[in-house]
C-alpha cells in the first residue's frame, strides 16, 4: 500500500476539527452539553489531579503510608490504555470513521489520505481534552518534587499512550461498523442493540461489576508491556523506582504498534467506504410507513382522508387485523378491548408503536434522568434497596412513559397533513397516543416498582399501594404529556449521532412536562406525609396546615384537573390545527 499524502491528511483533519467546533457552537444546548463534558473531563481532572500531584511531589522521596505508587500507576496506565482504545472503537463505530461528504472527498484525494485525515482529526479531538490535565499534572508534580522530568515525561507519555490506543481502537470500531453495515439484520436492529448495550453498561456501572472488572484488569495487566507506560510517566521522580528499560520498551512498543495499527485502520476505513452495504434504508422506509399508518386507514371506512382532498381511489390500506393468527403482538393486545376502541384509535396506537420499534433512537432522551438514579441504585447494590427507591422508580417511570408521547404532532412528520385530513377525530388521536404509552408503561412500571418494593424495607401495604399509584401516575403522565406536547410542538429534526437526525420534543415541552409532573408529585407527598409538611412549613415560614393544603391542592391540580384539561386541549387543538 502506498503511503498517504500527509499534506492532504492534515488538511482534512483540520477541516474535520473545525466542523466539530462549529457543530458544538451551532446551538445553545450543544454548547451546554459540551461544557458539562469539559467540566468532568477537563476541569475536574485538571484541578483535582493537579492538587494531588503537587501534594504527592511534596511528599517525595518518602511515599506516605507505604503507598504502592508505581504499581498503581502501572496498572492505571494499562487500564487507561485499554479504556481509551475501547472509547476510540466506540466513537469510530458510531460514525467518526465516516466521511461527511464521501462523494466529494473520495473523488478529490485518495481514500488512504482521507482515512489518515479522519484518524488525525480524532487524535486532535481527544488530545484537546487530555492536553490541559496532562500538562497541569506534570507541572504540579515537577514543582512539588523539584524534578524536571515530569514536565516532559507525563505529557509525552499521555500523548503517546493516546496515539497508540487510538490507532488500535479505530480499526476495531471500523470492523464493528463494517459487520453492522454488511448484515441486514444488524443494520435494522443496531439502534436497539445499542440501547441494550447502554442498559448493560449502566447496570455494570451502578453495580460492583464495573469496579470488579477494573480491579481485575489492573492486577492482570500490571506485569505486561502495557504497564511500561507507567514507568515512562514516573521516570526521574525521587523515591520512585521506575525502570528506565521499561520506559524505553514503552517507546519501542509504541514505535511498532502505532504505524502498524494506523495502517490497519487506514486500510479498514477504505474497505468500509467501498463495501456494498445492506439495505439499512429499510428502517427509514418503515418509519415513513409507520407515520403513514396514522393517516392511512385512520378514517372510518378505510379511505385515506375519508374522501378529503388529495385522496385517491387506490389509497385504501390494509385494515388492522383483529387478533388472528397473522396479527402482530400489538394488534393482539388491542384486540382485547374488542369494540371499545374505534379503528382510527387502534391505528394511531399501532403507528406510535411501530415508530418506536423501527426507530427506537427517537426515545433516547428518556434515558437521561437515569443518571440521577445512579446514587440510589449504587446504594441498592452495595447495602440493599433504600426505602426511597420504589418511589423514585415510580416517578421516573411515569415521566419516561409520558415523555415517549411528548411530541405527538411532530412525530407525524411529513404525513401530518394527511393525518389531519384523514377523518380521525381529535379524541381518537389523543386516546391512541395515551394508549400507546399506557399499555406498555403500566405493566413495566408497576412490575419494576413492585420488585423494588419487595426488595426494600417497606411493609407490604405501602409498596402495594405505591405500585397501584404508579399505574395511575403513568396514565396521568401520558395525558399531561400529550397535552403539553400539542401546546409546544416541534417539527424540526435534531442530530443525535453523526448524520442521524430525529424529531425530538421541544425544550418548552420538556420543561413544562417535567415541572408539572415533579411539582404534582412533590405536592402530593407534602399533602399526605405530615412530617414532610412540617419540614417544609418550617422552611418557608408558613403553618403546617397551610403547607398541607397547598401541597394537596397542587397534587389534585396536576393529578386530577391537569389531565382532563390537557386531554380536552389536545383534542381541540388537533381538530383546529392548520399546516402553514
Amino acid at each position: 500500500m502506498r503511503l498517504p499524502d500527509l499534506s492532504h491528511a492534515t488538511r482534512i483533519a483540520r477541516v474535520e476539527v473545525r466542523r466539530s467546533v462549529r457543530t458544538v457552537r451551532s446551538t445553545g444546548s450543544k454548547t451546554l452539553a459540551f461544557g458539562i463534558v469539559l467540566l468532568f473531563w477537563v476541569a475536574l481532572p485538571t484541578v483535582g489531579g493537579g492538587y494531588l500531584a503537587f501534594r504527592l511531589g511534596r511528599s517525595l522521596p518518602t511515599i506516605p503510608f507505604e503507598f504502592p505508587l508505581l504499581d498503581l500507576v502501572r496498572g492505571g496506565t494499562a487500564v487507561g490504555w485499554v479504556g481509551v482504545a475501547a472509547l476510540a472503537a466506540a466513537r469510530s463505530a458510531g460514525g467518526k470513521s465516516e466521511l461527511d461528504s464521501p462523494a466529494g472527498i473520495l473523488t478529490t484525494v485518495p481514500a488512504r489520505d482521507a482515512a489518515l485525515g479522519l484518524l488525525l482529526a480524532e487524535y486532535a479531538r481527544m488530545a484537546m481534552v487530555t492536553a490541559i490535565p496532562a500538562f497541569t499534572i506534570g507541572t504540579a508534580l515537577a514543582v512539588g518534587s523539584g524534578a524536571v522530568t515530569p514536565l516532559v515525561a507525563i505529557p509525552a507519555t499521555a500523548g503517546i499512550l493516546l496515539a497508540v490506543a487510538l490507532s488500535i481502537g479505530f480499526p476495531v470500531g471500523v470492523g464493528v461498523k463494517w459487520v453492522t453495515l454488511r448484515s441486514p439484520w444488524l443494520a435494522r436492529h443496531k439502534t436497539a442493540l445499542l440501547v441494550v448495550a447502554f442498559g448493560l453498561y449502566f447496570l455494570a456501572v451502578t453495580s460492583q461489576a464495573f469496579n470488579d472488572v477494573v480491579a481485575f484488569l489492573q492486577r492482570a495487566l500490571r506485569g505486561t508491556p502495557l504497564a511500561w507506560f507507567g514507568d515512562a510517566a514516573l521516570l526521574g521522580l525521587p523515591g520512585v523506582e521506575a525502570v528506565p528499560l521499561h520506559a524505553l520498551g514503552a517507546v519501542a512498543l509504541a514505535a511498532v504498534l502505532l504505524p502498524a495499527f494506523a495502517a490497519v485502520g487506514i486500510r479498514s476505513a477504505t474497505t468500509l467506504w467501498y463495501a456494498d452495504r445492506a439495505q439499512a434504508e429499510e428502517d427509514d422506509e418503515s418509519e415513513t410507513q409507520a407515520r403513514a399508518d396514522s393517516a392511512e386507514g385512520a378514517a372510518p371506512g378505510g379511505m385515506t382522508g375519508g374522501g378529503a382532498p388529495g385522496s385517491t381511489a387506490d389509497s385504501t390500506p390494509t385494515p388492522p387485523k383483529s387478533g388472528g393468527a397473522g396479527a402482530s403482538l400489538g394488534e393482539r393486545a388491542l384486540s382485547a378491548f374488542g369494540g371499545a376502541l374505534s379503528r382510527p384509535t387502534r391505528t394511531v396506537t399501532l403507528a406510535a408503536w411501530r415508530r418506536a420499534k423501527r426507530a427506537p433512537i427517537r426515545l433516547l432522551y428518556v434515558a437521561y434522568p437515569l443518571f440521577f438514579l445512579y446514587a440510589p441504585l449504587r446504594s441498592a447494590f452495595e447495602s440493599g434497596v433504600p426505602t426511597t427507591l420504589p418511589a423514585m422508580v415510580a416517578l421516573y417511570g411515569a415521566w419516561a412513559v409520558g415523555a415517549m408521547v411528548l411530541n405527538p404532532l411532530g412525530d407525524e412528520g411529513a404525513v401530518l397533513p394527511a393525518t389531519l385530513l384523514s377523518g380521525v377525530s381529535g379524541r381518537q388521536f389523543v386516546v391512541g397516543h395515551v394508549l400507546s404509552a399506557a399499555l406498555v408503561g403500566v405493566p413495566v412500571v408497576t412490575a419494576t416498582v413492585a420488585l423494588a418494593g419487595v426488595l426494600s424495607p417497606l411493609d407490604p401495604v405501602r409498596w402495594v399501594t405505591l405500585t397501584l399509584v404508579s399505574a395511575l401516575l403513568v396514565v396521568v403522565g401520558a395525558m399531561l404529556a400529550v397535552g403539553i406536547g400539542v401546546l409546544f410542538p416541534r417539527f424540526g429534526t435534531v442530530e443525535v449521532f453523526r448524520s442521524r437526525e430525529i424529531t425530538m420534543p421541544s425544550k418548552g415541552a420538556f420543561a413544562a412536562y417535567s415541572i408539572a409532573l415533579l411539582g404534582g408529585a412533590v405536592g402530593a407527598v407534602v399533602g399526605l406525609v405530615p412530617p414532610i409538611a412540617g419540614f417544609v412549613a418550617a422552611l418557608v415560614g408558613l403553618s403546617q396546615v397551610a403547607v398541607t393544603v397547598l401541597g394537596a391542592g397542587l397534587g389534585v391540580l396536576v393529578g386530577v384537573v391537569g389531565p382532563v384539561v390537557a386531554f380536552r386541549y389536545a383534542t381541540r387543538a388537533f381538530e383546529e390545527f392548520t399546516v402553514d
